[in-house]
C-alpha cells in the first residue's frame, strides 16, 4: 500500500478495504449458492423425498447414508465446516491419503449426477437391512444401468458400494479409493439430473441474521469497529511520532522499523475490533464459520503487510553494508534483493492463505505451473528479455547506479536498475524508464566511466590582426594553459597529454586558434561535468582579460563595411591618391 498518503486517508483506506473484502466474499458465497458448480447438481436430489429425513445422521442403512451425503455435500463444497463433517462421516477414507475431501465429494456427486436421480426406493432402509442380514450393498452398477455400456461403448471402471462397519453404513473404502478411476471412465456421460435453482437461498443466508439480531447487537458491532479504528489510528500516530524521534537521533533503522509496522498494526486493531463486534449479531453456523475465515484472513494480511514493509529495513541494512565497499555492483544488487524478497513474500502469503484459510488445493496449482509456465513464457517474452537485459547490465558492468550516461539521445544519471527496467534522471529533472532489453542491442555511452574530459577550444580573432599579434595571441593561450592554477585544478598530465595550441585555420570571417586540453577525472566522485565547467570558466575569464590587455580582438560571424572616412582603415583608392599627390580620384575596374 502506498506510504505517501496522509495518515487519516490510510486509516480510512484500511477500513474500506477490510469491509469491502467481507462484503465481496459474502456475496460471492451467496452467489455460489445460487449457481452451484457442475458436480453439485444432486445437491437437492432429496426434494422429491421430503418425507424422508435422517435423524442425527444415524447412518443405520444405505438409504440414510446416501441421503445424508446428498443433503450435506452442497453446503460442504460452499465452505460450511459442519456440512463438510457430515459429508465426510459418510465416507470410509481408510485407504485414501493425501487427497482433499472436497475433491472426493466433487467426484462422487459428479458420478451420481450422471447415473440419474437418487430415490429412496433404490436403497434399502434399516428394516430391510436387518430383515435380509445385509452388511454390504451394491448401488452401482446394476442391471438398470446397462444403458451406460451403450452410450460409452464400455462399462464403468469401478463400483459404488456401501458397507456396514460397527453399525454405521458408509461408502466403502474400495469405492473411495477407486473413485478417481470411476469418475474418469464416466466423464463423457451427460448430466442426467439437474435440480431446480432456489433463488431465495442468498436471502435465506442472511434472513436469520436480520430477524434475530436486536438493535443493541448491531450497535455493539458498530462500536467494535469504531473502537478498533480509533485504537489503530492512535497507535499508528504514536509509532510514527516515535519513529520520527528515533530518526532525528540517528537511529534510522529502528525508526524505519516502527514506521513500517504502524499502518499494519492499525489494520490489526481494526480487525480485532471487528472480531469482537461480530460476537454480538446472530449468525448461523455456516455464516459464522465463513466470517471467521475472513477475520483470520485479515489477521494474516496484517502480518504479511508487516513483513512486506520490513523489507525496507533489510534494504537499509544492506545499503549501509554496501556503502563500506568501493565496488558499486553490490549497490546495484540491493534493489534487486528488495524486489525479490517482496515477490517471495507475496507468493508465500497467497499460497498460505489459499490452503490454510480457504482450504483450497494448491497441489493442483503447483502441478499446473509447468503448463502455465509455457503459456506465460510465450506471453511474456518481453519481460524475459528485460530480465536478461538486467543480468547483462550487471554482469557486463555496462553502467552502475549513480553513473552519468547518454542513451538514445538522452543524458542523465542512473537511479535504479530493476528486473524489468532502468530509471534514468535527466538533467531536466524528468525521470525516464527504459526497458532493460534495449540496452542489449543499442549503444550506451557511459560518461561517468571516462578518465578525462577533452576540451577542443576554438579562439577566433579578426582578419586585420597583424602577424605579431597572432603569435602573441597563441602564446597568451599557451601561457594560460600552463598556469599553475589551471594545471593544478585541471590535474593536467603534463608528461603524456600536455595542452596543445596552434594557429590552424583561416575561416571565412576569422582567424582560428585551436587549443586542446584534458581535464582529468581520475575516478574522483567529487569531480564531474559541473566542476569541469568551473575550470573552463576560469580559463575563459583569464583569456578575456589577457586579450584585452594585449589589444587582440575576438572575431565573430560578421560582414565588415569599410567607409572612406574611417581613419583606421583607409581605402586602397585613397592610399593611391596620397601616394601620387593627385587629388583627382581614379576609377579602378
Amino acid at each position: 500500500m502506498p506510504t505517501n498518503f496522509p495518515e487519516h486517508l490510510r486509516t480510512q483506506n484500511c477500513l474500506v478495504f477490510s469491509i469491502a473484502i467481507i462484503i465481496v466474499v459474502l456475496l460471492s458465497h451467496g452467489l455460489q449458492a445460487q449457481q452451484p458448480p457442475e458436480h453439485n447438481n444432486t445437491a437437492d436430489a432429496s426434494r422429491d423425498n421430503k418425507a424422508f429425513s435422517p435423524i442425527e445422521d444415524s447412518l443405520a442403512s444405505p438409504r440414510e447414508t446416501m441421503f445424508t451425503f446428498l443433503e450435506a455435500q452442497s453446503p460442504a463444497l460452499h465452505g460450511r465446516p459442519d456440512a463438510l463433517a457430515r459429508a465426510i462421516n459418510t465416507l470410509d477414507l481408510s485407504l485414501v491419503e493425501n487427497r482433499q475431501s472436497t475433491d472426493i465429494i466433487n467426484q462422487l456427486i459428479g458420478i451420481l449426477n450422471r447415473i440419474g436421480e437418487v430415490t429412496k426406493t433404490q436403497l434399502p432402509d434399516a428394516d430391510e437391512v436387518i430383515a435380509n442380514g445385509w452388511r454390504r450393498f451394491k448401488y452401482f452398477p446394476t442391471a438398470s444401468h446397462n444403458w451406460i455400456w451403450t452410450h460409452l461403448g464400455h462399462g464403468p471402471d469401478g463400483e459404488i458400494i456401501l458397507e456396514e462397519i460397527q453399525g454405521k453404513w458408509r461408502f466403502s473404502a474400495s469405492t473411495i479409493a477407486g473413485l478417481d478411476t470411476l469418475y474418469r471412465s464416466m466423464i463423457d456421460l451427460p448430466l442426467t439430473y439437474t435440480p431446480q435453482e432456489e433463488p431465495d437461498e442468498l436471502i435465506g443466508l442472511f434472513g436469520a441474521t436480520f430477524q434475530k439480531t436486536r438493535w443493541w447487537q448491531w450497535f455493539a458491532l458498530f462500536l467494535g469497529i469504531l473502537l478498533g479504528l480509533v485504537a489503530g489510528k492512535l497507535v499508528a500516530a504514536l509509532l510514527n511520532n516515535t519513529s520520527a524521534q528515533l530518526q532525528r537521533n540517528g537511529r534510522e533503522t529502528q525508526g524505519m522499523a516502527l514506521k513500517d509496522i504502524s499502518n499494519p498494526i492499525g489494520l490489526t486493531l481494526l480487525t480485532f475490533g471487528l472480531m469482537v463486534g461480530l460476537q454480538f449479531p446472530h449468525l448461523d453456523p455456516g455464516l459464522q464459520a465463513f466470517v471467521g475465515k475472513i477475520i483470520q484472513f485479515l489477521f494474516i494480511l496484517s502480518l504479511g503487510w508487516i513483513l512486506f514493509n520490513l523489507v525496507d529495513v533489510v534494504e537499509l541494512a544492506l545499503q549501509k553494508l554496501t556503502a563500506k565497499t568501493e565496488t558499486q555492483i553490490d549497490d546495484m544488487m540491493v534493489p534487486l534483493i528488495r524486489k525479490s524478497l517482496r515477490i517471495f513474500l507475496v507468493i508465500v502469503f497467497s499460497l498460505f492463505v489459499a490452503q490454510n484459510v480457504f482450504g483450497l488445493n494448491i497441489t493442483g496449482w503447483l502441478a499446473g505451473l509447468g503448463i502455465a509456465g509455457l503459456a506465460v513464457s510465450l506471453a511474456a517474452q518481453d519481460s524475459v528479455k528485460n530480465l536478461f537485459g538486467s543480468v547483462t547490465v550487471v554482469l557486463d558492468k555496462t553502467f552502475l547506479v549513480g553513473d552519468f550516461i547518454r542513451f538514445d539521445g538522452e543524458v542523465g544519471t542512473v537511479e535504479e536498475i530493476g528486473f524489468r527496467s532502468t530509471r534514468i534522471r535527466l538533467l531536466s529533472g524528468h525521470l525516464v524508464t527504459v526497458p532493460n532489453m534495449k540496452f542489449i542491442d543499442n549503444k550506451v555511452e557511459n560518461i561517468a566511466a571516462r578518465p578525462y574530459i577533452r576540451r577542443q577550444m576554438d579562439v577566433t580573432i579578426t582578419y586585420d590582426t597583424p602577424p605579431n599579434k597572432i603569435n602573441e595571441a597563441v602564446q597568451i593561450i599557451k601561457d594560460i594553459l600552463h598556469t599553475h592554477e589551471v594545471v593544478k585544478d585541471g590535474r593536467f598530465d603534463m608528461d603524456n597529454n600536455p595542452p596543445r595550441v596552434a594557429f590552424n585555420e583561416l575561416n571565412a570571417d576569422s582567424l582560428n586558434i585551436r587549443a586542446y586540453y584534458w581535464y582529468q577525472m581520475a575516478n574522483d566522485p567529487d569531480r564531474g561535468f559541473f566542476t569541469y565547467l568551473q575550470h573552463a570558466q576560469l580559463i575563459n575569464t583569464m583569456l578575456f582579460q589577457r586579450f584585452a590587455e594585449a589589444g587582440v580582438e575576438f572575431a565573430f560571424p560578421t560582414q565588415t563595411l569599410f567607409l572612406a572616412g574611417d581613419p583606421a582603415r583607409k581605402l586602397a583608392i585613397e592610399a593611391q591618391i596620397n601616394k601620387n599627390g593627385d587629388e583627382t580620384p581614379r576609377a579602378y575596374t
